[in-house]
């Protein structure tokens, strides 16, 4: 019986030199982990600077996509990227805020593609009209920003907005900005307006609204600040009535609804055309 009892219990032994050894084992192979990690800690930033210092990622090619009148290499110039400089240190947010600030761009893209290209994309504004001002002239886009000054040598073809002065630009929701806005809604519409031709000036007037001075007939019309379709709508049966008489015409009204207002040189009868709305 005991001998029995004496095998079982050295069957049942544990074996502490077995446990031991993977202990060992295991240590072994953490220690050689956290080395290499602590390692490649050390050494990145030299692998870093090697890389953002070679040749290979050096910048060959910055190419430029844009329409307008903005030169390639002055937007190359505006966003601060030259040949030769590592394609790392190209900053693309920094770029494109130091594009933004050029009075033509509306919207500028950076992008690198590596391992040394450079793709620039940008578009402009594109003037709608030209705000006059006391002595000076500036571009006007579609959504009203005024973004430009308007050079000697630039195109003047566009329609004028006259009436402003500079205290009345003072923040968007100003009255500057908004009666650009209007003016260019009146513009819009009277670009698709019936017998009307082209226009020359919008005047803002605080009062009366927005006065239309088309190419032909030379006669301020008074449109107001609202409802420019269905005004304008009312125009082409007057503008045929007087069609060879418009030396007569001083101006023409539609401030009232449903009614044209002609206003002659002295001597003439003012005339009143009622049209039912």
């Amino acid at each position: 019986m005991s001998r029995f009892f004496g095998a079982h219990n050295r069957r049942r032994r544990p074996r502490a030199g077995g446990r031991d050894a993977r202990l060992g084992i295991i240590v072994r192979y953490g220690l050689a982990a956290a080395l290499a990690i602590a390692a490649g800690v050390g050494i990145w930033p030299v692998v870093r600077d090697a890389v953002r210092s070679h040749p290979y990622f050096a910048v060959r090619e910055v190419v430029v996509r844009s329409r307008g009148r903005l030169a390639p290499d002055a937007l190359r110039a505006a966003a601060g990227i030259e040949s030769g400089m590592s394609i790392w240190d190209v900053d693309g947010p920094a770029a494109v805020a130091r594009l933004r600030r050029r009075p033509w761009v509306r919207s500028a893209r950076v992008t690198r593609e590596l391992p040394h290209r450079v793709v620039i994309q940008v578009r402009e504004y594109r003037p709608a009209a030209i705000l006059a001002l006391t002595g000076r002239l500036y571009y006007v886009a579609a959504n009203g920003r005024v973004f430009a000054d308007v050079g000697s040598k630039d195109p003047h073809d566009l329609p004028y907005v006259t009436g402003l002065a500079e205290a009345d630009l003072g923040g968007r929701e100003a009255f500057g900005p908004r009666a650009i806005r209007r003016a260019l809604a009146l513009l819009r519409v009277a670009g698709h307006a019936p017998g009307l031709g082209t226009v020359s000036e919008v005047h803002v007037d605080r009062l009366r609204g927005l006065v239309l001075l088309p190419v032909r007939p030379t006669v301020p019309i008074e449109v107001g600040w609202a409802g420019f379709g269905s005004r304008l709508a009312l125009l082409p049966p007057v503008l045929a009535a007087w069609n060879g008489r418009e030396a007569a015409l001083t101006g023409v009204s539609l401030l009232f609804d449903g009614e044209v207002i002609v206003r002659t040189r002295p001597g003439k009868a003012a005339a009143r055309r009622q049209t039912r709305t």
